[in-house]
């Protein structure tokens, strides 16, 4: 027993997860449940996806105006410009969110937006799945605990920034988990090969969200750290691994000043609110439509993590691994306390960390060393089925509110389709948000998908956003998107209005009074109005 115990020791202290200490005393029974668990993440990764196809485009906050802009750069870099050329202009500027734009529009032109659509959050979703198991298989996790890892990860894949339409970011975070699995396999054994892998990684990360860089650089800095002081890496090893690193963002700072032309606006202050603030917002990852669902799902899936593994004891934090990975969650939760809410060209800058941070905080359950127990079958059948329950549940979820808004988009888009072909038609957004999500926000980027218009709100590196590779040639007048409401958000020049567009499109419910200018009815249903301006 001596000798024995010697040997878990040593393991232990080596990083490394023995069979015995994460599989169950019944070998047998512990290879079919993780092949069942494998089973029915795989079977359900193939749902989620169907799902997505069948109800594409999905409404989600951001996409409509993220597919706006692939439709026009699809005509201005395959279509010479032919129906957006006098309105839009792209150039060539590797920085983010290039990567995601070219993907999408790439994807536009054979398929058409819809499929196109369908393929990106499809892809979108799978990326942080895939990237997960790979991680945990490189830094020596049980298979039971990586199968158990995937059935989570479809309900983390379909959080809060995925119902924004912070797709390029989400693909970000799936990049950063990747690249950490490639700096792992670098530290273990050296290879010029795959260091030239690893650098691609880094420039494609950078090149879809600029957080995959500045994640990538906090996350290599602390497993360094704790890597020298354990004497399991050298110094030469971790000044390599920066290189690429820096090399992006030396690229990044150096090339500033062709972010930004004369016509641009102003970067304004950033916003830090207040630690109350902070402190409320720290599960928003995981709060969407309604709050009483969600926040059963975030108990389920602290359950289901915790009745695997079992509350941690002492010794178990002697593991390297589970301090590395709690390390790491540490790191990024406080990232999120120092971060600003945001500033004029990106807002939830502060709340980017927290997807990171709870996956570290997952892992380090999942790292967790058992002893053999007779009684951890049972409970690790039950927390498999507490897993795909949440998956299921989270599915089902989805889809029930996905189905309602694809059909208030639907009615909505046959109202577009009553403008003219290439028509000036100024949207005004009415409807108000679903829980912590504003599905309809962008729901205008099908005034420019649908009928070639030139809408004011395309995302653009001249209107306030950080595409400033994509910008307008000239801008029709664009009042503030959430000038109606209760919060007063700007005055509307009605009298540019009338100069730059011939319709508005409004969504319901909506004063009439509003509409400072004479109009008439063109069409209308439960979700918006076409009006036209009276001359």
């Amino acid at each position: 027993m001596g000798v024995r115990k010697q040997q878990e020791e040593a393991v232990v202290s080596a990083g490394e997860l023995p069979a015995h200490l994460t599989e169950t005393a019944s070998p047998t029974s512990a290879l079919d449940l993780t092949k069942l668990t494998w089973t029915v993440g795989i079977v359900l990764l193939a749902a989620y996806s169907a799902v997505f196809v069948a109800l594409s485009p999905l409404p989600i906050q951001d996409l409509p105006g993220h597919l706006a802009r692939a439709v026009v750069m699809n005509d201005l870099i395959f279509q010479a410009g032919a129906r957006f050329g006098s309105a839009f202009q792209f150039h060539w500027l590797p920085i983010p969110y290039l990567l995601g734009d070219l993907m999408l529009t790439a994807a536009v032109g054979p398929l058409g937006p819809a499929a196109a659509s369908a393929l990106w959050c499809v892809f979108v979703f799978l990326s942080l799945p895939c990237a997960v198991v790979f991680y945990l298989r490189v830094r020596g996790v049980a298979p039971n605990r990586r199968a158990m890892a995937l059935l989570v990860s479809l309900y983390l894949a379909t959080d809060w920034f995925f119902l924004m339409g912070f797709l390029s970011f989400r693909v970000a975070v799936a990049v950063l988990i990747a690249t950490l699995g490639l700096v792992e396999m670098l530290r273990r054994k050296w290879s010029w090969t795959l260091f030239a892998v690893y650098g691609g990684t880094v420039a494609l990360g950078y090149l879809m969200h600029f957080a995959a860089s500045i994640f990538l650089c906090t996350a290599l800095a602390v497993t360094a750290l704790l890597g020298l002081w354990r004497r399991t890496t050298t110094l030469r090893t971790e000044a390599l691994l920066f290189v690429p690193l820096l090399v992006v963002l030396a690229w990044h700072f150096a090339a500033g000043h062709g972010y930004r032309e004369p016509g641009d606006l102003v970067v304004g202050p950033y916003v830090w609110g207040t630690w109350s603030g902070k402190f409320a917002r720290l599960g928003s990852e995981f709060f969407r439509f309604a709050p009483r669902s969600d926040g059963l799902m975030a108990v389920v899936l602290a359950a289901s993590v915790l009745l695997l593994t079992g509350a941690p004891r002492r010794r178990d934090f002697r593991n390297p691994l589970v301090l590395e990975f709690l390390a790491l969650a540490a790191t990024f939760l406080a990232m999120y306390f120092a971060l600003p809410i945001g500033y004029s060209e990106a807002w939830y800058v502060d709340t980017r960390p927290l997807p990171v941070a709870a996956l570290f905080l997952i892992f380090a359950c999942l790292a967790l060393p058992r002893a053999c127990a007779s009684a951890q079958t049972r409970r690790a059948a039950a927390a498999v089925f507490l897993a795909a329950l949440l998956a299921i549940g989270n599915l089902a979820y989805l889809t029930r509110h996905f189905i309602i808004d694809r059909a208030w988009v639907s009615r909505y888009r046959s109202v577009v389709a009553a403008i003219p072909l290439h028509g000036r038609a100024l949207p005004v957004f009415t409807h108000g948000q679903e829980g912590a999500v504003v599905p309809f926000l962008h729901v205008d980027g099908f005034v420019t998908i649908d009928r070639a218009a030139v809408g004011p709100y395309v995302f653009a590196g001249d209107n306030g956003n950080p595409m400033k590779y994509f910008r307008y040639i000239h801008r029709p007048y664009d009042p503030s998107l959430t000038w109606y409401g209760d919060v007063p958000q700007g005055g509307v020049d009605w009298e540019a209005v009338d100069r730059d567009y011939d319709f508005v499109i409004l969504t319901k419910p909506y004063d009439a009074r509003s509409v400072g200018l004479p109009t008439r009815t063109v069409a209308e249903n439960s979700s918006a109005a076409l009006v036209a301006i009276a001359r």
